[in-house]
């Protein structure tokens, strides 16, 4: 039985027959899920913590393979449409996340980051792209700085 209906990167509960009235009248047609701190909306089902883009690729492909994990294509972590979401190995996932741009959607802010000397260093969230993207370009440790 399918608990949920995806609309446009959204979950939405559908009513359960199973389930009482108080249940469904609560629920039933209301967006899933709850955005998080990391940026990523998570939906409990069964007792089961999931993450909304899992699902979502799950309710178009199928199980995802062991080794593999789901991507947002444009980083931003809470957008779910499945035309945002794509497959890739872990070493692929960690590899793109090592060369992105230094800057990304998180909820409705945009965190810096930057990885110097191979270390990932998290700079903070900031209201506009623009603002997060002069923290990663400005990014200075304390010593003689190579643009990278």
């Amino acid at each position: 039985m399918s608990l949920l209906r995806y609309d446009n990167g959204n979950l939405y509960w559908l009513p359960r027959d199973n389930i009482s009235k108080q249940w469904n009248k609560r629920y039933a047609g209301k967006k899933a899920g709850t955005l998080k701190k990391e940026g990523y909306i998570q939906v409990k089902l069964e007792d089961k913590i999931s993450y909304a883009h899992r699902i979502i690729w799950e309710m178009f492909n199928g199980e995802i393979p062991k080794n593999m994990e789901v991507d947002h294509i444009n980083d931003d972590r809470a957008d779910n449409r499945i035309e945002n979401l794509q497959l890739l190995t872990r070493n692929q996932n960690s590899l793109r996340i090592s060369s992105s741009k230094g800057f990304g959607k998180k909820g409705n802010q945009y965190q810096a980051t930057k990885q110097y000397k191979g270390v990932h260093h998290y700079l903070g969230l900031f209201g506009t792209a623009c603002g997060a993207y002069m923290a990663n370009r400005t990014f200075f440790i304390g010593e003689k700085y190579d643009s990278i």
